[in-house]
């Protein structure tokens, strides 16, 4: 994940291939972009003006220093109305700046941030901008052996120069803990079917418990003993068994009662007997969404140390057409004891 680092704003100096300088709507320039501008004799000015550049929110603008200035150039970023600015809008404008970075090809970046509003202070709004960066600074391009190096991203620091500097990286701590959460589920997401079944995502599930996260891992034996026939019946199937993943996160006192998620866990999703058709068939192996989305919740709970009892079960299958494959009709009995007649598999 990108670097984000915080300094000082009173003590910053401008440093990095690129800096940032946030622009109100309008193209009205911060403190910070008025004393740039100054040193670069009215060249973000000009070229706000010339380029018709009206800030809104995720507008971007390159301007190139002519050597007036430690850095080549400097990316403008809208940051929309003053009036309306708040944290959601900062962690808006942090992702939308990491975007226009990637396009630049700069290794470092320094941000001159010192916008704040009725709704936010400064150093609350550095940390969620340095959110937003954070969650938009993910790509999986571990499969594409033949792409040329010059063409892969290659930001990998972005300093955030701001007053409260302290105060902006304690509150980016929980910022921080989501964003690992979110790229950890996306890369579980991104895999394909033959590297992500059930068996490796509740391994993979194993990894929260550095966090705190309590794992355990149910296995077929165990989920026929609990009665989850409907679970199993979709799996019987596939030559890759069934898990089911129950995660357990004390964040709150032994009396709060917990949150309790649920996430479907399909890892590959044929349709089974009532195949699905061709076109798309790649795509079903996002099937198991729900349970990432669970997963990453955990994460997200656990890393920033939140107050909160919760638990996340998962149910984790592979659903294949075989000869061992439940049949439309087939009767299957449910943990509850319910009676399912399967109708389309």
């Amino acid at each position: 994940m990108l670097k984000i680092q915080f300094s000082e704003a009173k003590t910053a100096k401008v440093v990095g291939d690129i800096a940032v300088v946030p622009v109100w709507q309008n193209g009205v320039l911060s403190t910070a972009g008025k004393a740039l501008d100054k040193t670069l004799g009215g060249a973000l000015s000009h070229a706000i003006k010339t380029e018709n550049f009206k800030a809104k929110s995720g507008q971007t603008l390159v301007v190139h220093t002519a050597g007036k200035a430690p850095v080549a150039r400097v990316l403008l970023v809208g940051a929309g109305e003053p009036a309306k600015f708040t944290a959601a809008c900062a962690q808006t404008l942090g992702g939308s700046t990491v975007a226009a970075l990637l396009k630049t090809k700069a290794k470092t970046a320094q941000v001159a941030f010192d916008l704040s509003s009725k709704a936010v202070t400064a150093a609350d709004a550095a940390a969620a901008f340095a959110g937003g960066a954070a969650l938009r600074d993910y790509r999986f391009d571990k499969y594409f052996t033949t792409k040329p190096a010059d063409e892969k991203p290659v930001l990998a620091s972005l300093t955030i120069a701001v007053d409260g500097a302290t105060k902006a990286k304690a509150a980016f701590g929980a910022y921080e803990a989501e964003a690992k959460a979110v790229h950890f589920v996306r890369d579980l997401v991104s895999e394909p079917g033959n590297i992500i079944y059930p068996a490796t995502l509740a391994e993979a599930c194993k990894k929260l418990a550095p966090l705190g996260v309590k794992v355990e891992v149910l296995l077929p034996a165990q989920l026929k003993k609990l009665g989850m026939g409907a679970l199993l019946g979709v799996a019987q199937g596939s030559a890759q068994e069934a898990r089911v993943v129950v995660m357990t996160y004390n964040g709150a006192a032994k009396t709060s009662k917990p949150v309790a998620f649920v996430g479907k866990g399909v890892t590959f999703d044929s349709g089974g007997i009532s195949i699905k058709p061709a076109g798309g068939m790649e795509e079903m192996k996002w099937d198991m969404g729900g349970a990432g989305a669970v997963i990453g919740t955990m994460h997200a709970l656990a890393g920033r140390k939140a107050k909160v009892n919760a638990v996340g079960v998962v149910g984790l299958v592979e659903n294949m057409p075989s000869g061992t494959a439940q049949r439309p009709g087939d009767v299957v009995t449910s943990m509850s004891g319910q009676t399912i007649e399967v109708l389309n598999t």
